[in-house]
């Protein structure tokens, strides 16, 4: 947790990502959207979904971004975040 009381953003592997991704110039746009957004001072959780469901949809990805998705502390971000309102 940080000073705000919520928890600390959850970072998925972003390099494993990439790297992943190869040279599919969507897929590497995608996860550096997700990182910007996880980066900015107040993430919008809508946007961090809809960046998660494109990543989710390129199926060598799939499995990265769900197992980060479906942590049990980036779900308790993301409840935070919509809780708070942000």
């Amino acid at each position: 947790m940080n000073d705000s009381g919520r928890p600390d953003v959850p970072h998925p592997p972003y390099e494993e990502l990439r790297a992943a991704a190869g040279d599919d110039a969507a897929a590497t746009q995608s996860v550096d959207a997700l990182q910007a957004e996880l980066h900015s001072g107040e993430p919008d959780p809508a946007a961090v979904q809809q960046h998660t469901s494109r990543l989710r949809s390129i199926p060598v990805l799939e499995a990265r971004i769900a197992n980060w998705w479906d942590d049990p502390d980036t779900q308790r971000w993301i409840k935070a975040l919509t809780d708070a309102g942000l």
